[in-house]
């Protein structure tokens, strides 16, 4: 498991090299959200069934990354640190970058969630998900769904309907929870190493 995330974590970050270098770093992020975010939402939209399913296998690949790249972050893996260019934080400003890296990683998994119950509420004809009041966009719904969810707030206005709903709204909220504990141990031990290397500088 281990050597297949940074297998693909390698090969992810080479390709977004690859555009940064020479289309710009702007349009290398730009590319990442379209593939990652954008394109399977559209999928669900389009009338061929089996782009629901591709739109689903995208999403949930993306929630597989988003699984290695923090678990790798956090407890360190010095291969792919060295292949991505990663360097040790030094100061504040490098600190906040990683923060919001973890933001957007963060919102990334909520969007992917979101996509997958919408692609399931599409395979299934609504059946996936009981909405009491829909909306006029139905991907908002199981967006504000997803949000709820991996806050682990739980309104109730909306529910999963089958088996196969629960099971991935159960992996959001773990998802969502394993998130916050390895983002906080993110933060406490880069606190540490800044604190200790100012303490020997």
């Amino acid at each position: 498991m281990l050597w297949v995330w940074v297998t693909i974590l390698n090969f992810l970050s080479a390709l977004e090299f690859r555009i940064a270098d020479k289309l710009g770093e702007g349009v290398a992020i730009g590319s990442h959200f379209f593939l990652f975010w954008i394109v399977p939402i559209i999928l669900l939209y389009l009338p061929l069934k089996f782009l629901d399913v591709l739109g689903i296998i995208i999403a949930l690949f993306y929630i597989y990354v988003l699984a290695g790249d923090i678990f790798l972050s956090v407890f360190g893996h010095e291969k792919l640190e060295k292949k991505r260019g990663m360097i040790d934080i030094t100061n504040v400003r490098e600190m906040r970058e990683e923060i919001i890296s973890a933001l957007i990683k963060f919102t990334g998994g909520i969007i992917s969630f979101a996509t997958i119950f919408n692609g399931l509420q599409h395979l299934t004809q609504g059946r996936a998900f009981v909405i009491s009041h829909p909306s006029p966009l139905p991907y908002f719904d199981l967006l504000y769904y997803s949000i709820v969810t991996i806050t682990t707030v739980g309104y109730g206005d909306i529910q999963p309907g089958l088996w196969f709903s629960r099971a991935f709204a159960i992996t959001e909220i773990l998802f969502g929870i394993g998130f916050v504990v390895l983002f906080l141990t993110m933060l406490i031990s880069i606190y540490i190493d800044i604190q200790h290397k100012k303490k020997y500088e």
